[in-house]
């Protein structure tokens, strides 16, 4: 995530409609439901927040939901959280039982991706969510204390939404973005993604091919990465929600600066983690690297030409 203060200004309008003489709320860049801290302050409008908390709760309630009650992460509505989970009977065949829910070791689901369509060098056209792959994340230690109490391992149930958790991705992606720069610095080529009128959420989300290694101590990890052409300024986000776990490793393609001044000014002001420069007359090979999972593999993009 960004380094700085948790908080920063209110740009003075939505910045996903840029609407403004609206009533605007503050927004979580990393959703609150996850212990997210960094917050822009009157950031979104009504219209939009109603569109960002409908993917943000698919998430958090049917893939998530008992494993945030399960590991007690935070929620706004404590007093609604579920006490017990139903689960079958291990020692009375045919028969349920009730497990306090702090016993219960739910699963945490994520998908492992594919590197996203626009840094392959695909067409908008071509989906790859179907290759996007359930994982899993388990707690070894609790699983092992349920199978000892209650006699079999735990049944985890979950509703898979892997277009609402794209998209929540990229809502992050844009969020962290923001911290750096002012909408009106780039093209943000990912808002159509967040705001529902474009579909295909693999063209621009993508992921490492491996999950890395755990890293103790950190929670959620966000980079900003910017890939510098001669006329054009490329920006990517790369997100690991639980990097003390064994999670995956995503990426999205934000958007773009054009021209040289303009370049100048944003590649000035963001942050970021890596900034690669490139020269189109050698960009030939495909990054194989898995750390550099976010780096296009084939140049220039399709989108835009070399200009």
């Amino acid at each position: 995530m960004s380094h700085g203060p948790t908080y920063i200004a209110s740009k003075g309008y939505c910045i996903y409609c840029k609407r403004s003489e609206v009533r605007l709320t503050d927004e979580h860049i990393f959703p609150y439901f996850l212990g997210g801290a960094h917050v822009i302050k009157n950031a979104s409008c009504d219209d939009c927040a109603r569109i960002t908390s409908k993917f943000e709760m698919d998430v958090a309630r049917e893939l998530w939901g008992d494993a945030r009650a399960s590991y007690n992460a935070p929620t706004r509505k404590k007093k609604n959280r579920k006490k017990h989970i139903i689960q079958p009977d291990f020692y009375n065949p045919g028969q349920t039982i009730l497990v306090p829910i702090e016993d219960f070791p739910a699963a945490m689901v994520f998908y492992q991706m594919p590197k996203a369509g626009i840094l392959q060098g695909l067409p908008d056209s071509v989906d790859l969510s179907t290759q996007w792959t359930p994982v899993a994340i388990h707690d070894t230690d609790k699983d092992n204390k349920f199978k000892e109490k209650y006699g079999k391992f735990a049944t985890s149930r979950f509703r898979h939404v892997p277009d609402s958790f794209a998209r929540l991705l990229v809502k992050i992606a844009y969020g962290q973005v923001l911290f750096s720069l002012d909408p009106d610095d780039f093209q943000a080529f990912c808002l159509p993604y967040i705001l529902e009128p474009k579909k295909n959420l693999s063209y621009i989300v993508g992921g490492r091919s491996s999950s890395p290694e755990p890293k103790e101590g950190i929670g959620y990890e966000i980079k900003t990465n910017c890939i510098k052409f001669p006329k054009r300024l490329l920006i990517i986000v790369e997100i690991q929600l639980l990097s003390n776990a064994s999670t995956p490793s995503y990426h999205v393609f934000v958007g773009d600066v054009v021209g040289e001044s303009e370049i100048k000014r944003a590649y000035d002001k963001i942050e970021a983690t890596w900034a690669v420069e490139v020269d189109y007359d050698h960009c030939y090979k495909a990054v194989s690297d898995d750390a550099f999972h976010w780096m296009p593999s084939h140049w220039p993009l399709p989108a835009w030409g070399t200009e």
